[in-house]
């Protein structure tokens, strides 16, 4: 809260920790081919006090990222501060503590230490904070996205290798169990099935790879899975989704320009055909216009080349002029344009188009309730002629049957009424 948090939000520290973080791989890179220090101990000034400056920063910065929070038990919740805390720990376990205990136990010298092979590979604990990389997503956003679709593809990747490895499996036992009866007597590719297996992967899948994968493997048998992990990683998984990305932008590309002629082409031809009938398109067109226009046989033709419906339009009308007509109750012709591509069949259908329809629906349910209730008045006020015209007839009869000197029935009535 307070300073911590307008620290931890501002744009410039987020900035300026993602440079360290990228400063620090490069550190890891130039550390890894110039420091031949077994320990820190022996390490030249310059690598200790490299490595020490960016120890204190990260611990700098998740402590600030840490006094942010207002409440401080929701840090456990936040899967970046976790991650970054494991990393940081690290860090200090390799950087301050464990270069403490050595520093204990043997002195300022490390090479006396018996066993110092285990403190060579306590230095590998570096290599994991090349993780610290990670938060660079957050500045390539793309990147991310990449790694959600291997995610989401992981299963579909894992079936498609096993798949693979069956098959090489069984055709080296095909080869294993046919060598001995049709072979040539040499055994540099059938002497084992493992053997078999691995000439059948990288001579027969991957012959571009090959060469390369068995002649870093000859240095040492540790190094075959790591090789063939990164060619499989960077050449079979990410070039394959640069393919499929590269199909995917060339597919969109196909789309809009496709999009662009048949706009052009219903424009042109909607120009030239309302220039024939005597319309000019580059003046607003009333209600009357448009009408006439879309009721001419080739404008129909034209439409429906469009992928529209021209019943559709004319239908659709009145909706149209009620919500892109002008003052004066005209339209444009890029209106009318605009309305035609908007009606065909193959668009998807979306949230405005829904309320649209609602809004026509509510407009035609008005409207008959409108007309049904002017017809209903119609009826009434004709049955109120007619019950008066019948009342009239009634009281002349009346009065003419009654006309010996008794009460009158038109008075009798009218005393009635009052």
């Amino acid at each position: 809260t307070g300073w911590a948090r307008e620290l931890a939000l501002h744009a410039f520290f987020e900035y300026f920790t993602l440079a360290i973080i990228f400063a620090n791989a490069v550190w890891m890179a130039i550390d890894a081919d110039l420091n031949e220090a077994i320990t820190w101990l022996d390490a030249d000034p310059l690598f200790q006090i490299g490595e020490n400056v960016f120890c204190v920063y990260f611990c700098f910065e998740l402590t600030i990222r840490y006094l942010a929070f207002k409440n401080k038990r929701n840090c456990l919740k936040d899967t970046w501060f976790v991650f970054d805390s494991l990393l940081v720990l690290l860090m200090v376990l390799e950087t301050w503590v464990v270069t403490l205990i050595m520093y204990i136990v043997g002195g300022s010298n490390s090479t006396s230490i018996s066993n110092i092979s285990l403190f060579r590979m306590v230095r590998m604990v570096k290599m994991l904070r090349i993780s610290r990389m990670a938060r660079l997503m957050r500045g390539l956003p793309e990147l991310f996205i990449l790694i959600k679709g291997i995610k989401a593809a992981s299963r579909s990747v894992f079936i498609f290798f096993v798949m693979w490895a069956f098959i090489i499996y069984v055709f080296s036992l095909v080869f294993r169990m046919t060598y001995d009866s049709v072979g040539s007597g040499t055994t540099v590719y059938f002497s084992s099935v493992p053997t078999i297996m691995n000439t059948l992967f990288l001579n027969g899948i991957m012959p571009g790879h090959a060469a390369f994968v068995k002649a870093i493997a000859t240095e040492s048998w540790f190094y075959w899975p790591v090789a063939v992990s990164f060619v499989a990683l960077s050449f079979v998984l990410l070039m394959n989704m640069l393919i499929g990305v590269l199909v995917e932008v060339v597919n969109a590309i196909a789309i809009t320009e496709r999009e662009g002629i048949t706009v052009s082409t219903l424009a042109c031809d909607l120009r030239a055909s309302m220039s024939q009938m005597g319309f000019d398109p580059d003046r607003s067109l009333s209600k009357d216009e448009i009408e006439q226009v879309i009721c001419d046989p080739e404008v129909a033709l034209i439409v429906d080349q469009a992928g529209s419906d021209i019943v559709t339009l004319a239908d659709m009308l009145n909706f149209v002029f009620d919500d892109l007509a002008d003052d004066a109750g005209n339209i444009s012709f890029g209106d009318l344009v605009d309305t035609i591509l908007n009606l065909r069949g193959t668009n998807p259908a979306k949230v405005k188009d829904v309320k649209s329809q609602l809004r026509a629906i509510k407009v035609a349910v008005k409207d008959c309730e409108v007309a049904m209730r002017r017809v209903f008045q119609e009826e009434v006020q004709e049955m109120r002629l007619e019950l008066d015209a019948l009342r009239t007839d009634v009281l002349a009869m009346q009065d003419d049957a009654f006309s010996d000197g008794r009460p009158s029935v038109r008075n009798t009535i009218v005393r009635n009424d009052d």
